[in-house]
């Protein structure tokens, strides 16, 4: 089986995901619309069929190779032949096939069966086919030369050498099939254009033999077509199968990944946040560094619901979200929506200073929004709250105390008047 792969070419990278998945829906009608209406002259569309001359060119390699030593050993093997019904030149036969073609054919399989990866990559696959279609050439030559050789009694049969030589091009190297035809066309010229030239050749004999030569001709470029049509269509089949996976992974993704986001604010909800900090917790153990959580809350946010309604309420939750992707942007970082008006951040590998400036820029950045909340008893402006907790991670402390930490500094921020960062250090 050829290895394949709809997404071997990526595309171009300045394409959005959405345009990506345009491409590929325009991808897929393609294949549908081949696989309906068949592809009559044997070609796909460019991208694709360059695609499937790639995917299937290292199978085409072994094959070629597997095949072409078997053919060489038949090829050799009818030497016999030469003997028993051209034995006036059977030195000639013995020369042109055990001292010319088999010394080539050998060199370019071992280079095929030694370094496949130096050929795949230096050598294109047309002139791999290409050197296959004249090796069946170069054996067809090599019979009519010896058939414009011999005066044996029996040459007459041995044009039967010229079916086998199609049944090698055609059917067990399996030329691509407009190979096939080059091929085909080329040996029945030479068998015919060899007939008419031999001296002495029966005219009765002319019509049945050059006939037997074409119809073999005709029928093994038949079911060439028919290989590799069907061989060309399971291709199809397979990348579209393949292509409907990769929607549905894409599909299972991006649902997975909206249950991990807040619809209203974009950011991480708080189940995505649990899971990235349990990960971050056991990578800071093992690495002996300390993790800082802050838990932000807009100061009587009720009460702004209340008097400027829900709608109003909503803007107000995406803003404090904008400044904290502003201000908590290190790597590693990662916001979430904790619930309600309640946002949290982790830290990983920062000490308590920073995590402390960090809060504090983002207190001042949400005051320097300048929403209006006359119901605030702490200032006419929307503010928030911070608390912030910081400890060095170790295998004698739970992540759910750090959490419980930073809930405890947020609530002492709230006792002592809000619109202030309380942080500790566990």
């Amino acid at each position: 089986m050829q290895e394949m792969s709809i997404d071997s070419k990526p595309g171009p990278a300045h394409l959005s995901p959405g345009e990506h998945e345009d491409l590929d829906d325009l991808r897929m009608a393609q294949l549908d619309g081949l696989l309906q209406k068949g592809f009559r002259w044997m070609l796909f569309p460019q991208p694709i069929e360059a695609q499937f001359v790639h995917d299937g060119m290292a199978a085409r390699l072994r094959h070629f190779v597997v095949s072409g030593l078997i053919s060489l050993l038949v090829y050799n093997g009818f030497l016999l032949v030469d003997y028993l019904m051209a034995n006036d030149v059977f030195w000639l036969a013995v020369q042109l096939r055990m001292g010319i073609f088999t010394p080539a054919a050998l060199l370019l399989l071992y280079l095929s069966w030694g370094h496949p990866e130096w050929v795949l990559k230096h050598i294109p696959p047309a002139v791999v086919e290409g050197i296959v279609l004249i090796s069946g050439l170069a054996a067809a030559c090599s019979l009519a030369f010896i058939l414009a050789s011999t005066r044996s009694e029996y040459m007459h049969f041995y044009h039967v050498g010229f079916i086998v030589v199609l049944t090698y091009g055609n059917i067990v190297q399996r030329l691509r099939f407009w190979n096939a035809a080059i091929f085909s066309i080329s040996l029945v010229a030479i068998h015919t254009v060899g007939v008419v030239v031999l001296p002495n050749f029966p005219p009765r004999l002319l019509w049945p033999i050059v006939s037997m030569v074409a119809s073999t001709a005709l029928f093994t470029l038949s079911a060439n077509y028919m290989m590799e049509r069907d061989e060309r269509r399971r291709y199809l089949l397979t990348l579209r199968e393949r292509g409907l996976i990769q929607n549905l992974t894409r599909t299972h993704e991006r649902l997975t990944e909206l249950s991990r986001i807040d619809g209203l604010t974009g950011l991480h909800n708080r189940r995505h946040f649990q899971e990235y900090l349990d990960q971050i917790w056991r990578r800071a153990m093992y690495d002996q560094s300390s993790v800082c959580v802050l838990m932000v809350d807009a100061d009587h946010f009720k009460k702004f619901n209340d008097r400027y309604g829900h709608p109003a309420g909503d803007e107000c939750l995406k803003a404090i979200a904008q400044v904290l992707k502003v201000h908590v942007r290190q790597p590693g970082d990662l916001i979430a929506r904790y619930g309600g008006e309640e946002f949290i951040a982790v830290l990983p590998s920062t000490d308590l200073v920073l995590a402390v400036s960090v809060a504090e820029r983002v207190r001042q950045a949400v005051e320097a929004l300048q929403i209006r909340h006359e119901s605030s008893n702490t200032a006419l402006v929307l503010t928030v709250s911070v608390g912030v907790a910081c400890v060095q991670a170790d295998f004698e402390r739970s992540v759910s105390a750090l959490t419980a930490a930073a809930d405890a500094s947020l609530y002492q921020a709230k006792r002592e008047g809000r619109n202030r960062v309380c942080a500790q250090r566990v």
